[in-house]
């Protein structure tokens, strides 16, 4: 089975535990905290280790999450530690988020910007990409060295792209055409 089905199939059944008890948001918040914690390098590596039994690995996660998180969460805990899934916690974390901001109308993207953006800006391409999309819009800006100026928005599939070299592409085109 592939990393992303695996962390498909845990994230999809935590969420579903959740939407069945109407506490999914709060599992998804407990399952970020206690990734905070398994993510350290010192924890990931006695749980991914081959010289600790499943037993001891199962025993360690139950003294640290018993009466610390919800009943639905710590099975859920002790059921990643049984089958040796603790490595995908936190792609399973961020599967999770995107599901429950999925059924609240919200999706994410990615801004990838030449240099910097102010917030009023990225606030405005997020208002008019949620009008446009009919979702709640959450952007990320990230730098991407290969863009001369402008921007590229990748977003719930979708790709805006407002670069220089979109444009300078548009113009070439464009003389090509009329052989000049």
């Amino acid at each position: 089975m592939s990393a992303d089905a695996i962390v498909q199939k845990y994230s999809t059944s935590l969420f579903a535990a959740g939407e069945d008890n109407k506490n999914a948001e709060q599992l998804a918040s407990e399952l970020l905290q206690i990734n905070k914690i398994f993510s350290q390098s010192d924890v990931l590596a006695f749980f991914n280790s081959p010289f600790n039994t499943n037993d001891n690995k199962v025993m360690v996660a139950k003294s640290a999450l018993e009466g610390k998180c919800s009943p639905e969460t710590f099975n859920f805990m002790i059921k990643l530690v049984q089958n040796e899934r603790v490595a995908f916690l936190s792609q399973i974390s961020d599967s999770l988020q995107g599901l429950i901001r999925a059924k609240s109308g919200e999706t994410d993207g990615v801004l990838s910007v030449a240099g910097e953006v102010s917030a009023e800006f990225k606030s405005q391409v997020e208002e008019k990409l949620s009008k446009q999309l009919n979702k709640k819009v959450k952007l990320t800006v990230q730098k991407d060295p290969s863009l001369l100026s402008g921007y590229k928005i990748s977003v719930a599939g979708w790709v805006f792209d407002d670069s220089a070299e979109l444009h300078l592409n548009k113009i070439k085109e464009e003389i090509l055409k009329r052989g000049i």
